[in-house]
C-alpha cells in the first residue's frame, strides 16, 4: 500500500491532467464549430471550479481569523457572525450553496448555447 502523501500527489497530478484534457477537448471543439457554448462549458467545468476553490481558501482563512484569533474582519457577511446573527456553520453552508448555484447557472448557459439550433449560414461559415 502506498503512503498517503504519495497517493495525494498522484491524485493531484491525475486531477490536473484530467482538467487539462477537458480544456483541450473543449478548445478543439470550439475551434472546430465556433459554438460559444463550448467556451461557456469551459468556464463552468474548468475555470469556475478552480476559482471557487481559491475563494473557499480565502473564506476559510477569514473564518479562522474570526474563530480562533478573535480578529474581526468587519465586512458583510462576516459581520453577521461577529454580531451573533449567523453561526459559522450557516455561513460556510451559505458560501458553498452560492458557489454551487453559480456553477449550475454557468452550466445552464452552456447547455442553452449548445442546444440552440444553428442556422444554415452559420454552418456554411464554419465549414468554409
Amino acid at each position: 500500500m502506498l503512503p498517503v502523501p504519495i497517493l495525494g500527489t498522484a491524485a493531484l497530478v491525475l486531477i490536473l491532467a484530467l482538467i487539462l484534457a477537458i480544456a483541450i477537448i473543449l478548445v478543439r471543439q470550439y475551434l472546430r464549430t465556433r459554438n460559444i457554448g463550448f467556451v461557456w462549458l469551459g468556464v463552468a467545468v474548468v475555470i469556475w471550479p478552480l476559482v471557487s476553490r481559491l475563494l473557499a481558501l480565502g473564506e476559510r482563512s477569514l473564518i479562522d481569523r474570526i474563530r480562533f484569533r478573535h480578529q474581526f474582519v468587519g465586512f458583510y457577511p462576516f459581520t453577521l457572525v461577529e454580531s451573533g446573527q449567523m453561526t459559522f456553520g450557516s455561513l460556510i453552508v451559505s458560501f458553498d450553496l452560492i458557489q454551487q448555484v453559480i456553477g449550475i447557472c454557468l452550466m445552464l448557459v452552456a447547455v442553452l448555447y449548445l442546444s440552440k439550433p444553428r442556422s444554415t449560414t452559420q454552418l456554411q461559415a464554419v465549414s468554409n
